[in-house]
């Protein structure tokens, strides 16, 4: 511990003490200009759970009160309309001078322009950036009253040491409720229970929320997985901004298990291997800092368990690969006000503020007290980039196929700080030849830890921990995984990319973060009309949007050739007689809009194919899509099926609880996904709904379950899909169990029969950590269109579907043979054997309608980009192959 602990115990419980009387913790008086949280909100920051736009107010508050020392920056705004906000708080020289810290925060963050004497300059100069961040998971309370307790703290505290140390040495950034609107439901959901006393009962109704709970934000993102996908708002402007601090320091403030005491780093195994040990270092300074504090407290805690360093999606980890060392905490939480313990102790609220505000002021003292060497470490880490012995030293992506994709993949590259250029003409790099506009991304630079993380197809476990792993299945326990093992970009976005041993010579130009796609524009005076070649999501963004707008389109179920250019199965004609009036205004906005191809058409004949008057050509409509959305559904899948389809693809989505399904009028939509299913299952929440789906199926309706889903299609009892879920290869089945009590006896000659005997009888595979693996498509079925050259699909849990009979369903995608499946991350050997050329995406046709399963969900987290198609040929082509009555 850095400090003496002398004063500090009689004075921790500001949160709970009446706001006047809070004038101890760290034996200072409170300068009484400086307003308390109870004064402005009517309650003190343990006493109540702040709703998030008290928060914000009194973080202005504080600034209105304090200006030469806190400054407030909005940062983004959510979805339902909420701001996001932090406070810069620091000396009063500091603040005056904002512009030059920021210049010189910069300046180290990019150290290759500094001579070696302007960095010892610099680091002696500049203070040591601590950026605090709260409640990232709307649920998990206790951590923004903890940040408005340290910012009245900083602000109001007089004559305290460790505080005029931190303003001597420290700039701090405190972002008090990352999740606005998940906080919001979890506030509503709470007081709309509150009886006459706070209950601690664990099964009390304000313990248990509603779906979707608080912990989401707006489209049920998890925002701790969101770092490097960017999909949300929350998100990206943190990230924007996090590029304008360069912070050393990053604390993501969360809450676990109200069973549970309170965990802070160093963090727990496996660390990514792209972090260095002065990083690992340094968590272990900090925390032990913490613990002089939680031992005089008597405050019980844990380090090195559960919360891992591997996956680059969290609020800490993303930080980290910047540079920073960042660290999550993660406090019990009474969700709620109290919380009865099973020892029949009580966790308040209060005391989650307690605990998580004695973290932060732990954390910045730390920092503070060893400014000068973080820095140094800080900028010796941007200076060395991505540079490593033996490795690789560049990645290149193509774009002359998938181009939607590896634009936006590159766009979203650069908007996390990672320098991206753009190649003209062909090229011949690391072994493979390129098109024109090819993305370089070298590892020799500040952000190269990131872009390797990023870019590489697998991010090595540590070869120990895989062992161990193996040894804990073996002996029936569950893997100490906290999140997926496979991340890798390019496999994510079906972009082909290389490895480069040797950075290419050539240089390119900077592709801009917040640039456009680049459209093929056709000849404007196309006499019969367009094509459209469908081959990138892109182009359905384009379909999709002139459908949308009225547009009369078909699309071909049979490729079809005009002179050179073969148009596959998918592709859609524009003809201009009996269209709209704005046609060629309509076509050229959108695919600008979109960066799409377009070709002219000067006549309807083709060389090769069906002509467009062929039944092989349907009409292309604007869908109707309806979502089950609610109990019964998973909401982070939910989530994120909706988003994609609503704010990449404009796609309106009318979102539907399963409950409702059996007496709704489902005549009126052309397609209705079922997302993976969550508590209590479809079984349960479908159970009436049954008949009435497969009316809507049967009369032309398209029916599309992703993930688990599928298994409620698939039941015989449902009758949509003949399929089948596979047990693990090997186990026993349950009837071969004796029920008598007595069994054969047998012999074992080795330690793998005995596994077998071991083996729970009737069990699935054992669950998937999370990889990718290559799948490959059936180029005879419309539902692959696009994907002549396969996919890549993230395969997570136990769920292996049994090959189905041709005469039944038909396999559109299935997962690559035993020697490709494994693309990225780590997967059970056996786990990869069996999954291997089973079905990934299979179809049913079902009167006149269509009934479509992914075995494993496209949507995951938004950011499986490249089966975003495979999701749009359900939802556009689907209805067109459907003989609906219209």
């Amino acid at each position: 511990m850095i400090r003496s602990l002398a004063a500090f115990s009689a004075a921790l419980f500001l949160s709970t003490a009446p706001a006047m009387s809070q004038s101890a913790p760290f034996n200072v008086r409170y300068d009484d200009t400086i307003p308390t949280l109870e004064s402005f909100a009517g309650h003190d920051f343990g006493g109540e759970v702040t709703r998030p736009e008290q928060a914000i107010a009194y973080i202005r508050a504080l600034e209105a009160a304090a200006p030469e020392r806190v400054e407030v920056f909005s940062y983004a705004t959510s979805w339902e309309g909420r701001e996001l906000v932090y406070a810069v708080i620091g000396s009063p020289e500091r603040m005056a001078d904002l512009d030059r810290v920021r210049e010189g925060m910069a300046a180290l963050a990019n150290p290759g322009d500094l001579t070696a004497a302007e960095r010892d300059r610099l680091i002696e100069e500049m203070p040591i950036v601590v950026w605090l961040s709260y409640g990232v998971h709307g649920d998990e309370i206790s951590p923004t009253g903890a940040g408005l307790r340290t910012a009245y703290h900083l602000l109001a505290a007089e004559g305290d040491e460790t505080v005029e140390t931190i303003f001597e040495n420290a700039l701090i950034i405190i972002d008090p409720t990352q999740n606005p609107d998940g906080r919001a439901r979890f506030v509503n959901s709470f007081e709309s229970a509150r009886g006459l006393e706070p209950s601690p009962d664990r099964y009390a109704v304000e313990h248990d929320q509603p779906w979707p709970r608080g912990r989401y934000n707006h489209y049920l993102f998890d925002l701790n997985r969101d770092w490097f996908a960017l999909t949300q708002p929350e998100t990206r402007g943190k990230v924007r901004e996090m590029q304008v601090w360069w912070p050393q320091v990053v604390v993501d403030s969360h809450e676990m298990s109200g069973d549970s005491t309170y965990f802070f780093a160093p963090s727990a195994e496996p660390f990514n291997p792209n972090i260095e040990d002065n990083q690992r270092r340094t968590q272990e300074l900090i925390g032990r800092n913490h613990v002089g504090y939680f031992d005089e407290l008597g405050y019980h805690y844990f380090t090195r368990e559960v919360y891992d360093a591997f996956y680059p999606g969290y609020g800490d980890m993303w930080p980290t690969l910047h540079g920073a060392v960042s660290m999550t905490y993660e406090q019990g939480s009474a969700r709620g006000l109290s919380w009865r313990r099973p020892d029949g102790s009580i966790l308040t609220y209060g005391d989650g503020v307690d605990r998580n505000f004695v973290t932060s002021l732990s954390t910045i003292e730390a920092a503070a007290r060893n400014r000068v060497q973080l820095l140094g470490e800080y900028t010796d880490f941007r200076a060395s980039g991505g540079r490593q012995a033996n490795g690789n030293a560049a990645a290149v992506f193509d774009a002359s196929t998938n181009s939607w994709n590896a634009d936006r993949l590159a766009r979203q590259l650069a908007y996390q700080g990672i320098t991206v250029e753009r190649l003209e003409g062909r090229q011949s790099l690391c072994g493979a030849s390129f098109e024109e506009g090819a993305y370089v991304v070298r590892y020799d630079q500040p952000s190269g830890r990131l872009a390797r993380t990023l870019l590489e197809p697998t991010t090595d476990l540590p070869t120990d921990f895989v062992d161990e792993q193996e040894r804990r299945r073996e002996a029936g326990l569950n893997a100490q995984l906290y999140d997926v093992t496979a991340w890798a970009l390019p496999l994510m976005s079906n972009v082909r990319a290389v490895q480069c041993r040797r950075a290419p010579g050539t240089a390119g130009t900077i592709v801009n973060a917040d640039g456009t796609p680049q459209a093929d524009l056709p000849d404007m005076d196309a006499s019969w009309g367009y094509a459209i070649p469908w081959d990138d999501a892109g182009q359905a963004h384009l379909v999709a949007a002139l459908a949308r707008d009225g547009v009369s389109m078909r699309t071909t179920s049979l490729p079809f050739r005009i002179g050179n250019e073969t148009y596959p199965t998918g592709s859609v004609v524009v003809p201009r007689r009996d269209n709209v009036a704005e046609l060629d205004f309509l076509i050229t906005r959108h695919a600008r809009e979109s960066g799409a191809e377009v070709h002219a058409m000067d006549t309807s004949w083709v060389d090769e194919g069906p002509n467009p008057g062929s039944s092989n050509f349907s009409p292309v409509i604007a869908p109707r899509i309806a979502l089950l959305w609610g109990q019964g559904t998973g909401a982070t899948e939910t989530g994120a099926t909706r988003y994609v389809l609503e704010r990449r693809y404009n796609l309106p989505v009318t979102i539907i609880r399963p409950s409702t399904i059996g007496r709704a009028d489902l005549d009126r939509f052309d397609v209705i996904i079922m997302p993976d299913q969550g508590f209590p299952g479809y079984t349960s929440m479908l159970s009436g709904a049954r008949s009435a789906l497969q009316s809507y199926v049967s009369q032309g309706g398209v029916l599309v379950g992703l993930g688990t889903a599928t298994r409620w299609l698939s039941d015989s009892d449902n009758g949509f899909l003949p399929m089948q879920r596979e047990r693990a290869v090997g186990t026993p089945r349950d009837s071969e169990a004796s029920s008598s009590g007595v069994t054969d006896g047998s012999i074992l000659n080795s330690q793998a029969e005995r596994l077998i005997a071991e083996a729970v009888h009737g069990a699935m595979p054992d669950s998937s950590p999370g990889a990718l693996v290559s799948v490959t498509a059936n180029t005879d079925s419309w539902m692959s269109a696009g994907y002549e050259d396969g996919a890549y699909a993230l395969v997570t849990g136990s769920d292996i579907y049994a090959p189905v009979a041709l005469d039944d369903a038909t396999t559109a995608m299935r997962f690559g043979t035993p020697e490709e499946l494994l693309q990225g991350g780590y997967l059970w050997a056996e786990y990869a054997e069996q999954l291997a050329l089973k079905p990934f995406v299979v179809t049913r046709r079902m009167g006149r309608g269509h009934v479509i399963a992914f075995t494993q969900s496209p949507t995951t987290r938004a950011y499986l980009e490249g089966l975003d198609l495979l999701l749009l040929n359900a939802v556009l082509l689907g209805p067109a192959n459907s003989n609906r009555l219209r």
